[in-house]
């Protein structure tokens, strides 16, 4: 059930990385059909991530009032709804309005996937289990990329987006087969429905005395909790903590520039003019392959070494990769062209494996119980802000800086996440979300929790 619980809820990720996918394959066919300058094409996509900052927003506090799954439920939904809408609409006012709502769906899975699956499983496989929701991401990318591969030019490109009904419908069948959070369930004060969902999480059979173990260590942390407000909270020293860290590790997260390789990496290609479009459609798949293979490795090296040293890791290969594309793509001929592109696989490599999954691994787990959803939803918030940022600006920077220009504004970017990590990252391996939440509250500094003394 544990690995039923990531696998269905990780679904919501795939639709993310889905519609990253599709719509770096058909951008440029949209701004034909609707005549659009650069300045348009920047609105129509950063109206995603505003409207996954709109949600995100809300997010936390909704899933606190009406629980994990329902908001599960709810973004298949809206997914569906809003690619309908797309494959229906020939007004770009309506495909806006569409792409609002599929932000509004993606800025949903974003707060409450890590959190629910984070909420569910075991502390041994924790980070493991929520870096399913980075690795869904990844294989929508991937899938969104073959689709175009294959079929742009051939078809409408709102029947490339109607493929996309397929998983949201898959992710709303799905979930009916999924149990609530128990910890959501303990904090809205129903304990025998916890209980059930314990012992189907942990089956007496196979987890003898874990069931009683779990319930333990959650009744102790309920007890402990803080009469304080949410927001109070939220705002305490000890709450701050936890935001800075989400907000901040977001922060270098979006400015890294992932989301610009993601939407933009046909055009990217093609500034660097490194062969037709088939070759710039296959470069692409690559990209999406090398995300998801390392992505998997991610899930593998989480657990053995720890968050802090692979956020160290992904922010140097990151910094490094990108300086080199800065650098590259300052010189002609055919030797730089596949350095860059080299390069722009090795950025891959680094984020995937660290900078994708432990944002989303290290806030799901930081926050205490009573603020976790309002945390969470700040710190996705944060997420589109930068994101919405990132996005709606690259194609205006591309034309007024060039593309060396802004990859070492990138770079750069990395190198000021790597300091932060180095301060103030935590280390959360092999902790349980109740003992992180006792050391919270104990008031000591969260940068120090599972460091050496040295660190």
């Amino acid at each position: 059930m544990i690995y039923l619980i990531a696998f269905v809820s990780a679904i919501t990720g795939f639709l993310f990385g889905f519609d990253e996918g599709i719509v770096s394959g058909v951008l440029q066919t949209i701004s034909k059909d609707f005549k659009l300058t650069h300045y348009e094409t920047g609105f129509l996509m950063g109206l995603l991530p505003f409207g996954a900052l709109f949600a995100a927003c809300l997010t936390g506090r909704f899933s606190d009032w009406v629980g994990r799954l329902r908001v599960i439920y709810l973004i298949a939904i809206l997914f569906f709804l809003a690619t309908i809408g797309i494959l229906a609409t020939h007004s770009f006012a309506v495909l806006c309005m569409m792409r609002v709502l599929l932000g509004i769906s993606i800025g949903m899975s974003v707060v409450v996937t890590p959190l629910y699956i984070a909420e569910t499983a075991p502390a041994e496989i924790r980070g493991k289990l929520v870096t399913y929701f980075q690795l869904a991401i990844t294989l929508g990318i991937l899938s969104a990329y073959l689709i175009n591969l294959f079929v742009v030019g051939k078809i409408s490109w709102r029947w490339t987006f109607a493929t996309g009904l397929i998983p949201s419908s898959a992710l709303f069948i799905g979930a009916l087969f999924l149990p609530e959070s128990p910890r959501w369930l303990f904090l809205k004060g129903k304990m025998g429905e916890a209980h059930k969902v314990l012992f189907r999480l942990y089956p007496k059979k196979f987890n003898p005395g874990r069931v009683e173990h779990e319930l333990a260590i959650i009744k102790k942390s309920m007890i402990k909790k803080q009469r304080a407000g949410i927001w109070k909270e939220l705002f305490s020293k000890r709450g701050f903590s936890c935001l800075l860290l989400g907000t901040g590790l977001f922060f270098f997260q979006q400015l890294s520039g992932i989301n610009v390789v993601i939407y933009f990496a046909p055009q990217i290609f093609q500034k660097m003019q490194i062969g037709t479009t088939s070759a710039v459609l296959l470069a692409t798949v690559g990209l999406g392959t090398v995300n998801v293979l390392m992505t998997v490795v991610a899930m593998h090296l989480v657990e053995k070494i720890g968050r802090r040293p692979l956020l160290l890791i992904g922010f140097i290969g990151a910094a490094v990769s990108l300086g080199m594309i800065a650098l590259f793509t300052q010189f002609e001929g055919t030797l730089f062209k596949g350095l860059a592109a080299l390069s722009i696989f090795l950025y891959i490599a680094a984020f995937a494996v660290s900078l994708g999954p432990l944002p989303y691994i290290l806030t799901s787990e930081v926050f205490p119980l009573k603020i976790r959803g309002q945390g969470m939803s700040l710190s996705a918030a944060s997420n589109w802000a930068f994101n919405t940022l990132v996005v709606a600006s690259f194609p205006i920077l591309l034309e007024l800086l060039g593309i060396s220009r802004v990859f070492l504004f990138y770079s750069s970017a990395c190198v000021l996440g790597l300091l932060f990590c180095l301060y103030y990252a935590p280390e959360t391996k092999g902790l349980s979300l109740e003992e992180i939440e006792e050391y919270v509250h104990s008031r000591k500094p969260l940068r120090k929790l599972g460091r050496p003394s040295a660190l």
